[in-house]
């Protein structure tokens, strides 16, 4: 009996290490590699909002310094247009290097087509090229400027407000040979100036804004510039770059006017 005890004793202490044994000896299997999950970073769409309007920003930043330059250059005497034309050139340089998306190639395409001409038209101005290139050269200028503008709003979404208010009668002491309805209006897009003769270099009575008319009452026998009454100054009368403004009728219908 007592054997048999031993022998029990004996068979559950091998049980035992047996047990421990094979927990101390099994292999724990290595912690699942952890995946590192990379997130897409989307890429605004340069041709959608909110995108889109800083890429039209980009454009139109240079288009209206052009335009400031532009302005000065048109109520600056012949002989110092030779300072503001290099700056014209730089802004068209930088629109030309500018990097912009497909969507808005035709409105860079717009911008450096008016840029060029409005270069090129007062290189010709200070070389006193043929004046009905000039004439031809700002008309081009203004109608690409125009379409800039469509485009310009149609990217943006907005409309185009574009001024039709008839033209206002105004008080005239013209000459009885100067048709009545001979109106001068300033189409834009910047005011224009009122010279007091057909020059340059004479002083500038005024400023006619955009939209605004005044009553023709004559020309330089060049047709280079058509006298108008200063508006609100009945009798007053100055002088407009005939280029830069639109008449009711063709500038033949204009008296000659000696200045």
């Amino acid at each position: 009996m007592r054997k048999t005890i031993i022998l029990c004793q004996i068979i559950f202490c091998f049980f035992i290490a047996a047990c421990g044994s094979s927990e101390n000896t099994s292999e724990v299997p290595p912690p699942a590699p952890m995946t590192e999950t990379v997130e897409a970073i989307a890429t605004l769409d340069p041709c959608l909002a909110p995108a889109l309007n800083d890429e039209v920003a980009k454009i139109n930043k240079l288009m209206r310094e052009f335009d400031d330059y532009s302005t000065l250059a048109s109520n600056t005497p012949q002989t110092q247009l030779v300072v503001i034309i290099p700056e014209l050139q730089r802004i068209l340089r930088e629109a030309e290097d500018q990097v912009v998306p497909s969507c808005l190639l035709s409105l860079k395409k717009l911008q450096l087509e008016h840029m060029e001409i409005v270069v090129q038209t007062l290189l010709a101005f200070i070389g006193n090229s043929d004046p009905n290139l000039v004439n031809t050269g700002i008309s081009r200028a203004r109608d690409l400027h125009q379409q800039y503008d469509i485009e310009l709003a149609r990217l943006l979404g907005i409309t185009l407000q574009i001024s039709t208010a008839p033209a206002t009668t105004l008080e005239t002491s013209s000459p009885p040979t100067s048709s009545p309805t001979s109106i001068l209006t300033n189409p834009g897009p910047n005011k224009i100036n009122l010279w007091s003769a057909p020059s340059f270099d004479a002083p500038v009575s005024g400023v006619l804004a955009v939209q605004a008319t005044a009553n023709a009452v004559g020309r330089t026998a060049d047709n280079q510039w058509i006298q108008v009454e200063i508006p609100g100054q009945s009798g007053q009368t100055a002088w407009v770059i005939a280029s830069v403004a639109q008449l009711s009728v063709p500038i033949e219908q204009l008296l000659v006017v000696t200045p």
